[in-house]
């Protein structure tokens, strides 16, 4: 059976993670705004659940049309069938959001489409859903987004960018999510050598590891939404997380190197790379980014960093400067390679590659949480 799905990810990468979406199981994604749409067989939800590097959260889509009224989405709502979803004895949220100018909130949306489900399951199967907030068995989603109205189903649970390895976090972490949306936006490949040489808590250089080594970036995780849903089965999903975990690779590429000025920082991340099971992947060192005697003597293909980019991150220094330091030492070091880098403060960073005589060859704007940041690829 053909279900529609759409997945949320991170604003800004939707396009990376269309091609992800396609590479895994071999159907058209559309891209649209925080979002991919796609249409695919049921045991696609394991599959992407476990290998989807840059994905949120995989949905099953149960509604997606135009507006007018607060009572149109209850009218929407109202008309899907829900049994194949959500058993009579299991209880269910409504997660609502609004986009856009509206005569009503997020919490009349949830209220509203909460209604529909619980009337249509009653109208229909003679059995009142009960409504459980704080721990519901099946999550819905429901997004208002101008005159759009989309009603998904979670089979994810919480995001996938929540691995489930870092046992240290450092203050400015990077999504995991877009760290690997940042190697896929480098072209890096895992006979290619790469190096973070601002590494922080490890982020970087542990999704490397992950794909260099075919583990599934979501292996510690078991607890997927997806379980409680009346139409997935618990034993195929095992018998196919089995098969996607039993694909990895043990060659202990050594051509991924975190380097990191903070002996504490650089400790967390080994303590990451550890709990991820790719530490013998990963060659950790205590270095200055900024000095180019502290990088490895190898030939360094692809430079992938999250620099720091708030003044209090950076005592006594400007994120200007700090680029400046860094783009020479690294054009030094590694002529010829492949720059990319995610910066919220881009106009230093633009200008300093100016400066630096270094080529912007690809920018775009993302959404790290709340902060609008860039990522830019340069040739050096």
């Amino acid at each position: 059976m053909r279900i529609k799905f759409f997945a949320t990810v991170s604003p800004g990468i939707e396009d990376v993670a269309s091609k992800e979406v396609e590479e895994i199981i071999g159907c058209k994604a559309i891209p649209d705004v925080g979002k991919v749409f796609f249409e695919a067989d049921a045991k696609s939800v394991y599959i992407l659940n476990l290998k989807g590097s840059t994905l949120n959260k995989v949905m099953i889509q149960l509604c997606r049309e135009n507006f007018a009224e607060l009572n149109d989405l209850y009218r929407l709502a109202k008309k899907i069938d829900y049994a194949w979803i959500i058993e009579a004895n299991q209880s269910f949220a409504v997660r609502s959001k609004r986009v856009g100018t509206h005569n009503f909130t997020s919490l009349d949306v949830a209220r509203v489409v909460g209604q529909a489900i619980i009337d249509s399951y009653l109208e229909a199967y003679g059995k009142r859903l009960k409504v459980n907030l704080d721990a519901p068995d099946v999550e819905f989603y429901a997004l208002v987004r101008n005159q759009e109205f989309i009603l998904g189903v979670n089979t994810t649970g919480i995001s996938l960018h929540r691995r489930g390895y870092r046992v240290y976090e450092h203050p400015a972490a990077l999504k995991p999510t877009l760290a690997s949306a940042m190697l896929r936006i480098s072209g890096w490949k895992p006979e290619k050598s790469m190096i973070d040489p601002m590494c922080g808590g490890g982020t970087i250089p542990i999704e490397a590891a992950f794909k260099a080594n075919n583990i599934s970036p979501i292996h510690l995780r078991k607890d997927f939404a997806f379980l409680k849903l009346k139409i997935f089965d618990k034993t195929e999903f095992e018998e196919i997380r089995s098969r996607i975990l039993s694909q990895k690779r043990s060659n202990g590429y050594s051509q991924i190197y975190g380097m990191e000025k903070f002996k504490h920082h650089l400790d967390g991340a080994i303590k990451n790379s550890e709990k991820a099971g790719v530490r013998k992947s990963i060659k950790f060192r205590l270095g200055d980014a900024t000095r180019p005697e502290n990088y490895p003597r190898e030939d360094l293909d692809f430079i992938i960093v999250n620099p720091p980019y708030g003044v209090r991150m950076i005592p006594g220094g400007s994120p200007k400067e700090l680029y400046r330091r860094f783009l020479r030492a690294i054009k030094e070091r590694a002529e010829g390679a492949t720059l990319v880098l995610i910066t919220g403060a881009h106009r230093r960073f633009r200008e300093a590659a100016e400066e630096s005589g270094i080529e912007i060859i690809e920018e775009r704007t993302v959404l790290h949480g709340e902060l609008k940041a860039k990522i830019f690829k340069c040739k050096l």
